[in-house]
């Protein structure tokens, strides 16, 4: 098993996110009974391994950062998990441990590794919560392979959840959900920028290397605006 020490590749997120003026908003706080964290498309979390970097078990709050593209249109820049209140000093490409130490080294200026999103969402949750909710959805498509989840639950709660929002489509753009009600294990989902693409996350430090943040950077000043990007989360 490769050494945490392995993926951290340094990066100066603090100018990033300086250079627009962002809306934070507080969408929900993710469990994370074990710690181990997957960012990923929702509907396609199965093939995405958690990072190698954990946190303590714990609930944490979960923020958005919003662009204003014009005065009605809002997207969003950039997703986050608090773990600590104090500011991050500097952050690390956040790496999952099925990325080998020979993958790390082919990596060019500039390039990263992150995770794809095909359904115009992405989300933050537990591997326990990854693993139950596919199970889930393999149930239900078992039963009935046209069963679309997004359609059938997600749709409505994104409306009721987000969509009477300032920062946000009539459609909802984020959304706390719950794969089984009776649990506290929960999928914190928001929009992915402008949409489909592959995007990086990072883990901000303090100076004595202690978790402070998790951010995903949806990319958004090197995508342009597709017109068919109201088309969210067309699950395959």
């Amino acid at each position: 098993m490769k050494n945490v020490s392995d993926f951290e590749l340094p990066f100066d997120l603090s100018g990033e996110m300086g250079e627009r003026e962002l809306v934070e908003i507080h969408i929900g706080d993710v469990n994370l009974p074990t710690g181990r964290i997957v960012a990923s498309d929702p509907f396609f979390s199965a093939e995405q391994a958690a990072f190698a970097r954990s946190v303590e078990p714990d609930k944490y709050p979960v923020y958005i950062y919003v662009s204003e593209i014009d005065k009605l249109h809002h997207r969003i820049a950039y997703a986050k998990i608090k773990f600590r209140p104090e500011d991050a000093t500097k952050w690390i490409l956040a790496l999952t441990e099925d990325i080998t130490t020979e993958e790390l080294g082919e990596l060019e200026e500039g390039e990263f590794y992150g995770f794809a999103v095909e359904s115009g969402l992405a989300c933050f949750m537990d591997e326990e919560t990854s693993e139950e909710f596919n199970e889930k959805l393999d149930v239900l498509q078992e039963a009935n392979p046209e069963y679309n989840y997004y359609d059938s639950v997600l749709s409505e709660e994104f409306r009721e959840y987000s969509g009477k929002n300032t920062f946000s489509r009539e459609l909802g753009d984020w959304n706390d959900h719950k794969p089984n009600p009776e649990s506290d294990n929960n999928i914190v989902m928001f929009a992915s920028g402008w949409g489909d693409g592959y995007f990086p996350a990072y883990f901000g430090l303090n100076e004595n290397g202690d978790t402070i943040e998790l951010v995903v950077d949806f990319l958004l000043d090197e995508f342009e605006a597709d017109e068919d990007d109201d088309e969210e989360g067309e699950e395959e």
